[in-house]
């Protein structure tokens, strides 16, 4: 019912038509995901953001359009997005600009799948508030999140189930909402590639219409169940080097995030090369889902997808309308 109450929350008319002054780029990526980690795509340059920006979070494959970013955010030094291009533009009140500062990160527990041969896994975090950003994403470089493999002895307590026995139930409870899967057939672990890296840490499963084996990387990307062994996942062995799955990637056993690989957090589906935004066509064309496939011995029936994409253009729309006298006026 209608009050006839003014609810200030819902006032629009505050941002003063630049609500991009009041949430960053990034953040309008946190709000879209709905993650904190949330960051603008690393390889997307800031200019083109007035036009649809992209965004990335190290928990998800690949990258979403958010469509264009709000009036108001910065898109290069001394301008902001207005009407979906980047200009240099006075803004209605003169704003302050504070570079965001790193809190202290924060060691999570050490959690383990138990399966055999495998270890624990830790995941770290760090907040930018110290101070935080106000009117820019610049100041908190490098990520929020860290990830690294630990002791399960005390988790597991000798009780430990082979990887097969692992994969096998989760494409169990994958077929529950992936009929094309065979919820009897089982699944595997495929053998490392220096090439995908993710091979060794996806859960593939049995196809219900063939012998194939199938990782659902994409169906089950935003449905918050995770296609991938758990981090501590032994996957590979290699000059008496054992290789764990650290964020979903087959990697040797010494191997400590830095700031140089730090960008390894966020290339997580890169190799399939479109967005994971809802799309008009069937969600995953057949190249891909051969790509995305195996037989029955783990051999990969494709290793490199070469330029086969869906195009973005199928998805983008253009969201605002040419008004000249308008632009002039606004400008």
């Amino acid at each position: 019912q209608d009050s006839g109450q003014n609810k200030k929350h819902l006032d629009h008319s505050k941002f003063l038509d630049h609500p991009g002054q009041k949430y960053t780029a990034k953040q309008q990526c946190e709000i879209l995901l709905r993650d904190k980690d949330a960051v603008v795509s690393p390889s997307q340059q800031l200019s083109t953001i007035c036009y649809n920006l992209q965004c990335k979070t190290p928990h998800r494959s690949g990258y979403y359009f958010a469509g264009p970013a709000l009036d108001g955010t910065q898109c290069e030094q001394g301008k902001i997005c207005f009407g979906g291009e980047c200009l240099r533009k006075s803004l209605p009140v003169p704003t302050m600009v504070v570079p965001g500062g790193w809190g202290p990160w924060k060691q999570g527990t050490c959690k383990s799948g138990c399966i055999e041969k495998s270890r624990g896994y830790t995941t770290k975090r760090r907040i930018c508030n110290n101070p935080p950003p106000i009117n820019t994403d610049l100041g908190c470089e490098g990520s929020s999140v860290e990830f690294a493999i630990c002791k399960d002895e005390n988790i597991c307590n000798k009780k430990r189930v082979t990887v097969v026995q692992y994969a096998s139930k989760k494409c169990e409870e994958f077929s529950r909402v992936l009929p094309e899967l065979d919820p009897k057939g089982g699944g595997l672990q495929a053998p490392h590639e220096e090439g995908r890296v993710w091979m060794g840490c996806a859960i593939f499963c049995k196809r219900a219409d063939s012998g194939t084996f199938y990782t659902p990387r994409i169906e089950l990307n935003d449905l918050g169940i995770s296609p991938y062994f758990p981090d501590g996942t032994l996957c590979h062995r290699e000059k008496n080097m054992n290789y764990f799955c650290m964020h979903h990637h087959c990697l040797p056993e010494s191997f400590v995030f830095t700031k140089s690989s730090n960008s390894l957090i966020f290339s997580l589906g890169d190799d399939v090369p479109f967005s994971q935004n809802a799309h008009p066509h069937e969600i995953v064309p057949p190249e891909i889902k051969t790509y995305l496939s195996v037989d029955s011995m783990g051999k990969p029936l494709m290793t490199n997808l070469g330029s086969t994409q869906l195009k973005n253009q199928d998805w983008e729309t253009n969201d605002y309308i040419e008004i000249p006298e308008l632009t002039q006026k606004l400008i």
